[in-house]
Parts: structure tokens; sequence; C-alpha cells
């Protein structure tokens, strides 16, 4: 990805939203990881950090309203929680875009990690704003660690898949070739 936005793909983009759908259902229907380990790796942030570097900011932020409002449907959360904490990773990193160096493997897994250590943190203080009183102990550390871990692991491999499916769906321009179309081509006897 370039420092400035291009235009939208909106191919990539339907293919975003519907991996995003895909994702936050199957986070809330396939528990052998959480049943195994007691914590959910969390997706969604590492998708938002993609979308802020990869989108203009009002569509990054319409698929944090989506992607938090879907969350929120299948979660525990007051609805609306995870909105908010996507919608300040969105704002957070597209705040930087020109300012990161977003072709790095290494940026892209900070990213991640930072957006999924403090996407928890969000949700977690707008519930006890609310009233919601969500369980939390010294066990809680151990899954904010591997939610963290997690998150910053799998957000290179959506910029990856995502930027190669950008490029795979955009038109290409021919390079000009030497051959001159208007060029008169001289033809005799050898």
């Amino acid at each position: 990805m370039n420092h400035e936005i291009r235009p939208t793909n909106w191919v990539a983009l339907t293919v975003f939203i519907v991996a995003g759908y895909a994702l936050i259902f199957a986070e809330s229907r396939f528990t052998a990881f959480r049943d195994f380990t007691g914590t959910q790796i969390g997706f969604v942030p590492g998708l938002m950090v993609y979308a802020a570097l990869g989108f203009r900011l009002e569509i990054a932020l319409g698929c944090a309203c989506l992607f938090g409002l879907l969350f929120d449907s299948l979660s525990a959360n007051l609805l609306g929680t995870t909105f908010c904490s996507l919608a300040v990773i969105v704002l957070g990193a597209s705040r930087f875009r020109e300012y990161l160096l977003s072709e790095q493997f290494t940026t892209h897994w900070v990213l991640g990690l930072a957006a999924s250590a403090l996407a928890p943190g969000i949700s977690v203080t707008i519930l006890n704003m609310a009233g919601a009183e969500p369980l939390i102990g010294i066990g809680s550390l151990w899954h904010w660690a591997l939610m963290t871990a997690g998150g910053g692991l799998v957000t290179p491999v959506w910029f990856k898949l995502f930027n190669r499916l950008d490029d795979a769906s955009r038109y290409k321009e021919m390079p000009e070739s030497a051959f001159r179309p208007d060029r008169q081509i001289a033809r005799g006897r050898r």
C-alpha cells in the first residue's frame, strides 16, 4: 500500500466485509481454542488496522460500525461496545497513516499487537462505565496476553491477503511497448 489512498476497489471491499462477517461468526461458533486456553483470539482489531490503512476514513469507520454491531450481537457485550473500541483503532491508525511504513511486516505486526491489546481494554472500560461489571481477575492477564499475541500474529496475514486481492482485482495498465503503431514497416525480399 502506498502512503496515499488509492480509489476504492469495491470488489476487494465486498470481500473484506464478507471475510469480516465470516470471521466474527467463526469466533462465536468454533470454540475449540477457547475451550483449550480459556480465551478467544480476536481477529477483528487486525482487520480494522488494515481498513484504516487501506480504505478511506468513512469506509473504515463504516466497517468498524458493521463489525462492532455484528460482534456485539453475537456476544454478551452491550450493543455498541465493540464499535467504540474499533472506531478508536481506526481513528488512531488512519491519523498517522502517512507516517507509517505500511509495506513492512514489522509495522503490521506492531499495529496488530497494539490494536489487539487496546480493543479489549476499551471494551472493558466502556462496560465498567455502563455498570455491566465484567468478570476480571488475575487470569484475565493471561487471556489478554493471548489475545494480543494472536491478534498481532494474524494482522500481517490480513495485509498480505487483502493487498493481493486488491492488486488482483484492479485494472492493470499495459506498459508501452517499443513498437509504435504509426510506424511503417518496410517489406521486401529479405
